[in-house]
C-alpha cells in the first residue's frame, strides 16, 4: 500500500504543479470551487477523477477543461516517462500509472 499512496502522491504534485503554472490564486480557487461546488476535496481527485474532468469543464467550459488537462497530462508524462500520444486523458493516465505501477 506504500507503492501506492507514493504513486498517488506523485500524481497529485502533478496535478499541483500544472494549477500552480495558472497562478497561485487560480490555483487556490480551483482547490476552492471543487470543495464548495462538486464535494471533491484535493485528496479525492484520483479516486473520483470523472467528477474532477466534469468540474473543470463546468468551470472553466470544454476548451478551458482540455488547456487545463493537457498541462496536468504533461507534469504527468514527465514524471512518469509515459510515451503514450496526446489521447490519454487524466482518467485515463491514472488508470495506465496506478496499473503499471501494481505490476511493478
Amino acid at each position: 500500500m506504500g507503492e501506492a499512496s507514493g504513486v498517488d502522491q506523485k500524481i497529485s504534485e502533478c496535478v499541483d504543479t500544472a494549477l500552480k503554472k495558472l497562478g497561485e490564486n487560480v490555483n487556490k480557487s480551483i482547490y476552492y470551487y471543487l470543495e464548495k461546488d462538486f464535494n471533491l476535496e484535493r485528496f479525492e481527485i484520483l479516486k473520483r477523477p470523472e467528477v474532477f474532468e466534469k468540474a473543470l469543464t463546468t468551470i472553466f467550459g470544454e476548451q478551458g477543461a482540455k488547456t487545463i488537462e493537457k498541462l496536468i497530462l504533461v507534469e504527468i508524462r514527465n514524471t512518469f516517462q509515459l510515451k503514450r500520444g496526446s489521447t490519454l486523458t487524466f482518467k485515463e493516465a491514472v488508470r495506465v500509472i496506478k496499473n503499471s505501477c501494481i505490476r511493478l
